[in-house]
């Protein structure tokens, strides 16, 4: 009995040490952003606001410079991230279902070359891509910069949805089409409903790296009222001074609408994360 709950408390006591790691670094966050400067750059720290300030929330929406409000840096993350989370997936469902359904010389070697592809760092495509595009006039575009996200997104959502579309008996597919439905219409009402579980967390992951991502961001759109927020929030700091409120509290605002779309689709992520695990 005493060694049960002796292991019960040790397995409790590791539990809370993580539930505190994962939760301190973002209470601390949130906490510094209401801070005032004398109350950040003060010797000893305080673990809550004495005097709870917006004003670090209020100086993001202030332009100064060549920086824009950070309103329009996160609507101008959200244009660039949807964009390329749309693209990604909707070739990602096409070519999953190409490779499981299928039958083609190549197949499984065009599947090891996606999945490739997924684990090849973008960044050594960086300066091709960026000469196609000078070339291309896609440059200080979101267009430009949605089809540079495809580089990441179209891999990962393909081998992602392969993996579902796997587990779909292809028997409801034909008993579609001998009640008439082509393949194409098979795709959309047998196969899309099915695998709604799998699009919905390849969906939610490609968002959340398209919407994190910074060095095409940086690079690919030059004029400030087209920077995304995390090429905003890079600016914030200058040089040795790191306004750190402003800095804690953009870090906020861009974690909000991740947050959100977790909370909203969290049902479908057990699911499709899991699919292909038992046959």
């Amino acid at each position: 009995m005493i060694g049960k709950r002796f292991e019960q408390l040790a397995r409790f006591s590791f539990l809370g040490l993580i539930v505190v790691m994962v939760i301190l670094p973002v209470y601390w966050m949130v906490n510094t952003s209401f801070k005032t400067n004398r109350e950040v750059f003060q010797r000893n720290p305080t673990f809550y606001p004495h005097e709870p300030s917006l004003d670090a929330y209020t100086s993001l929406m202030t332009p100064t410079g060549t920086r824009v409000p950070f309103l329009q840096a996160l609507g101008n993350s959200m244009i660039a991230a949807c964009g390329a989370t749309i693209l990604s997936v909707v070739i990602g469902i096409f070519a999953a279902y190409a490779l499981t359904r299928l039958r083609f010389a190549g197949r499984d070697t065009f599947s090891g070359l996606v999945f490739g592809c997924y684990v090849f760092p973008g960044i050594l495509m960086f300066i091709p891509i960026y000469l196609q595009f000078q070339t291309l006039g896609l440059l200080d575009t979101f267009w430009g910069l949605i089809l540079a996200y495809q580089i990441f997104g179209v891999p990962f959502a393909t081998w992602m949805l392969r993996s579902y579309f796997v587990t779909i008996p292809s028997s409801l597919e034909e008993a579609a089409r001998i009640d008439g439905c082509n393949r194409l219409q098979s795709i959309f009402y047998i196969v899309i409903p099915l695998a709604a579980p799998g699009i919905a967390a390849s969906t939610i992951f490609t968002f959340t790296t398209s919407w994190n991502e910074f060095l095409f961001a940086q690079v690919l759109l030059q004029k400030p009222q087209l920077q995304t927020a995390q090429v905003s929030l890079y600016n914030l700091m200058n040089g040795d001074t790191v306004p750190w409120n402003q800095l804690m509290a953009a870090s906020v605002l861009v974690g909000i609408p991740v947050i959100v779309l977790y909370f909203a689709a969290q049902r479908f992520v057990g699911g499709g994360l899991t699919a292909g695990g038992v046959k």
